[in-house]
């Protein structure tokens, strides 16, 4: 189904006002980087393009109000080139994706029409392991707070990106960052040995303690039950690894909005992890709309309790009329777009 006239209008004021004054996360180097944007109009990509400055990026997004907007993880010497091999890449930062769909405990809720809507239990569950993959980022693998840009995807959890410069980072291959995503997955982990340590010249099982540091420290601080293979599951960090193994990735722009939800993707603090909430805060767009749903509906959407029927207009807060018209499950009448959120950057790195 194609998004109608009124409906794309819709968007596009409320996209196009949002990226006027919003804070944006670029990198430094973004002359380095593949830009590449999904349009509102259809599933295509627009891709190798290239901006020198934050304000042309800006301009773009003004303009044009694509329905996602990216850039690579990727630095290439000319990152208009049409194939890879012609870009020339310079190295990759590492990126690590958690989908909270994809864990245990998650069950999304259906809105109708295909469309699953990821729920505010899910995203706890997915800021539980964001947690540990934080940890071992900064605890095991030596990097720091500053190196990490963490966010929320605007839909389904939340992405990493080590933005360390360190070209022995950034020139690993995707056979050594699959190696990365074996380690947090706890894949090949022989509790034997694990749990094995050497005490008074010969070996034997010692509890874990958080000092052993590796995986010894991982069981100690978040397992409480005898350890076992399904312990190690429990605890192990499910990062997508084709997103991490791949060097040429296109990521969020941080702050940008998710075209499928109408959230932002917003940038998180460490400090603020803990506290992350998937809530109506995440939206930038206070306001208004009567609009003509295309099915009924019960539940929470963007954190916000919605009852919904068939066919029978309704005013709703314009956030809520946002996520159902970017999933085309309602038809706009009117609105009254009120406030535009800002979210202030305020991350890692």
């Amino acid at each position: 189904m194609i998004l109608g006239r009124e409906e794309i209008r819709f968007i596009r004021d409320l996209f196009s006002h949002y990226y006027r004054i919003a804070y944006l996360k670029l990198p430094k180097d973004l002359v380095s980087r593949e830009f590449a944007f999904q349009t509102l109009e259809s599933d295509i990509y627009v891709r190798h393009m290239s901006f020198t400055s934050e304000s042309e990026v800006r301009a773009y997004l003004v303009v044009n109000t694509p329905k996602q907007s990216y850039y690579s993880t990727a630095r290439y010497s000319t990152p208009t080139a049409p194939s890879y091999s012609e870009a020339e890449w310079r190295g990759s930062e590492i990126m690590f994706d958690i989908d909270a769909d994809k864990l245990p405990g998650c069950q999304t809720l259906a809105l109708g029409r295909g469309v699953e809507v990821v729920t505010e239990k899910c995203i706890d569950i997915a800021r539980e392991a964001l947690r540990r993959l934080i940890y071992v980022l900064e605890s095991h693998m030596g990097f720091s707070e500053d190196e990490l840009m963490i966010y929320f995807s605007g839909n389904r959890g939340f992405h990493v990106v080590v933005t360390v410069e360190d070209l022995e980072w950034l020139k690993l291959e995707s056979r050594h960052r699959l190696e990365l995503v074996d380690y947090l997955s706890g894949r090949g982990i022989d509790l034997k040995k694990l749990l094995a340590k050497m005490s008074d010249k010969k070996l034997t099982l010692l509890p874990p303690k958080p000092e052993d540091g590796g995986w010894r420290s991982l069981l100690a601080l978040y397992s409480s039950n005898e350890v076992s293979d399904e312990t190690i599951r429990n605890i192990a960090i499910p990062v997508d690894p084709l997103v991490t193994q791949d060097i040429s990735r296109l990521i969020r722009i941080p702050n940008s909005i998710n075209g499928k939800t109408g959230l932002a993707a917003k940038l998180v603090k460490i400090s603020e992890v803990d506290n992350f909430k998937l809530d109506e805060s995440l939206s930038p767009f206070d306001g208004y709309a009567v609009v003509k749903p295309n099915i009924s509906f019960s539940g929470s959407l963007v954190g916000k309790k919605v009852k919904i029927s068939d066919k029978i207009a309704v005013k709703i807060d314009i956030d809520v009329a946002l996520y159902l018209v970017l999933n085309k499950l309602a038809n706009v009448i009117k609105y009254e777009l009120e406030h535009v959120e800002t979210f202030e950057i305020s991350s890692n790195a």
